[in-house]
């Protein structure tokens, strides 16, 4: 599923090589796609449009138009908008066609079927995402943000940091990477974690998500850029879908495949204790 730095990848691309472009014409495939408004209205007002702007909120992809619509996709579990043909695939696993001037076309696919759109004015962008939590890379994911948010929670740490009131854009893998790299099992309860651990674990969060950008992005199967290309962030992973091979923390033991609130998740269990390193602290300020 694209995650955040996926998500930034192809909004990067896009403001790149569509911004300035004008939808010449719009076709839907999938009537399926459309949330808002209807398939018809949704094609009639993108007509027309110009492409001003990109922006991404959380797993958001947003393109600003000169209308003052934005057009807002969710790419979900395997959605791929790309700039050339999608020759490797029959056309029915498209969902949607831009057509752009200079003879381009902007093509959405998914053999899943899963991607959504919207076609909202202003008021209805700020209220589609007026839940969502800070991005993890600006200025409100401040020093003690997670702490704060959820030093008081007895939930398990990892289904809080993907819930996406809480903090956006982050999903499973990186979450995954994030919790080994500060040593933390995914089901450790929020309010056992010590100040040294939300500190690090903070640290984490942000350092995997920078990686996952530079890389441009984590390619299993179905994640492409606008140009068809893979990410290479998978050649990086220490934890995630590495399960049976030596823990990347040298401590001897083998990264294992559980399942945490209905997910696969990715540890260590040597090196992230369900107990935790901070198990003797408590019990001493007890």
């Amino acid at each position: 599923m694209p995650e955040l730095p996926e998500v930034e990848t192809i909004k990067e691309d896009l403001r790149e090589l569509v911004v300035g472009s004008k939808v010449e014409g719009a076709e839907v495939l999938d009537p399926a796609l459309v949330e808002q408004p209807s398939a018809e209205e949704f094609v009639r007002r993108l007509k027309g449009a110009r492409i001003v702007g990109t922006r991404r909120r959380a797993k958001h992809l947003v393109l600003d138009l000169d209308s003052g619509d934005a057009l807002v996709l969710q790419l979900k579990i395997g959605g791929q908008l790309l700039l050339v043909p999608p020759v490797e695939e029959s056309t029915t696993t498209l969902m949607l066609v831009l057509r752009l001037d200079e003879g381009r076309s902007l093509s959405l696919r998914d053999e899943t079927g899963f991607t959504r759109a919207r076609l909202v004015d202003a008021e209805g962008l700020e209220e589609r995402f007026a839940d969502l939590g800070p991005e993890p890379l600006d200025e409100g994911f401040y020093p003690g943000y997670l702490r704060e948010k959820l030093g008081g929670r007895r939930a398990r740490i990892k289904g809080l940091l993907l819930d996406q009131k809480v903090v956006a854009g982050v999903g499973n893998i990186y979450v995954d990477e994030a919790l080994f790299d500060a040593r933390i099992h995914p089901t450790r309860k929020a309010n056992t974690l010590t100040e040294g651990e939300w500190t690090t674990l903070q640290s984490a969060v942000k350092e995997n998500l920078a990686a996952g950008i530079e890389h441009r992005g984590t390619t299993f199967s179905l994640y492409r850029d606008v140009l068809g290309r893979k990410g290479h962030h998978q050649d990086h992973l220490k934890v995630f879908v590495q399960a049976g091979k030596p823990c990347p923390g040298g401590c001897g033991g083998e990264v294992v495949r559980e399942k945490v609130g209905g997910r696969a998740t990715f540890l260590c269990p040597t090196c992230q204790a369900e107990d935790g390193p901070g198990r003797e602290v408590r019990l001493e300020l007890e």
